[in-house]
């Protein structure tokens, strides 16, 4: 709801009492046309005033205090008629210009759902786009959107965003802000392992940060740098998607990428302890296969073996052969 303030009181007053001329009727029909929030807004002060006679604030109400000149401001046609018409006047003023009334008497934010991924799953928002969250991410997002659709986010997930160009899609994550009207991308918040990484699939994106701002077009990647900046590249990992689809491919891929690709996908972290083993390449294809599956084929492949750790993987031995 764009802020009471930006339509005046005595405008709002007189559009109340039926008292506007045919402009200023015009103009205050365009602020509630502006948006939803507005004509609901208008139509609760609506009720106040036709019930206002029971009001239990009117009997609060200083009409000098708080309306000071209020007779002076509207058509003094409704002035002889009834006393207790400018005491109706005084307390909608007052409560359109106490903010803390307005907000709690007349609105009421949406309330901020939270919601963290025990494993991968889709998760349909209020506008109906639809976000796939990988294992521990965290999303959080208003019961429902208003003049925008703002979220904050934090791991890793697949948005699908709605189109809807009146009201852009907002995602708010590591002190960077991305902004899209309808698109589909894979967002990476830093971690202790990875850095911050969007890859976009479909549509348009703004990405900024404090400092800087991009605009991303399909098959482009952004990131932050080492020194806090932007890199803006062409996305050359087709596995920046596995951990959803499920699907790896590796053309010649050197193994501290395969092992990269891997663990992203399925949330582990590889460490080597013979480093040569890092600059042999692998040509290979798993599809929906499980982690044990794929570590035992490159223990035949390259004469290596694996000792898991937790979430960390020791990788010992390997040889290009």
């Amino acid at each position: 709801m764009k802020n009471p303030n930006d339509i005046s009181n005595e405008l709002m007053l007189k559009f109340l009492s039926d008292t506007a001329t045919a402009e200023e009727r015009e103009a205050m029909e365009a602020w509630m046309a502006d948006s939803e929030e507005n004509a609901k807004y208008i139509e609760q002060l609506k009720s106040l005033w036709s019930n206002a006679e029971s009001f239990s604030l009117l009997d609060s109400i200083d009409l000098d205090q708080n309306w000071q000149g209020v007779q002076s401001k509207v058509n003094q046609q409704k002035a002889g008629n009834s006393k207790i018409f400018w005491r109706i006047a005084a307390a909608v003023v007052f409560i359109v210009s106490a903010s803390f009334l307005a907000k709690s008497l007349l609105y009421s934010p949406p309330e901020q759902l939270s919601i963290t991924a025990q494993e991968q799953s889709d998760f349909t928002l209020p506008d109906g786009s639809v976000v796939t969250l990988k294992k521990g991410a965290t999303l959080k997002y208003p019961e429902e959107f208003e003049d925008e659709r703002r979220v904050t986010f934090e791991g890793e997930a697949f948005f699908d965003v709605v189109s809807n160009p009146q009201k852009p899609f907002i995602i708010n994550a590591d002190d960077t802000e991305t902004v899209v009207l309808g698109t589909s991308f894979n967002l990476k918040t830093a971690t202790s392992h990875t850095g911050f990484e969007l890859v976009l699939v479909e549509g348009k994106v703004s990405f900024s940060t404090p400092n800087e701002k991009v605009v991303l077009t399909p098959g482009q990647r952004v990131a932050l740098g080492p020194n806090g900046l932007l890199e803006k590249t062409e996305n050359t990992n087709r596995n920046f998607q596995a951990w959803q689809t499920g699907t790896l491919v590796f053309e010649n891929a050197k193994m501290s990428d395969v092992f990269q690709d891997i663990g992203n996908a399925y949330n582990v972290r590889f460490e080597m302890e013979n480093a040569a083993f890092a600059s042999c390449t692998l040509t290979a294809r798993y599809d929906q296969e499980d982690l044990d599956s794929i570590l035992n084929t490159l223990e035949i492949l390259f004469n290596t073996s694996f000792n898991k750790q937790q979430e960390t993987i020791l990788v010992s031995g390997g040889s290009c052969n």
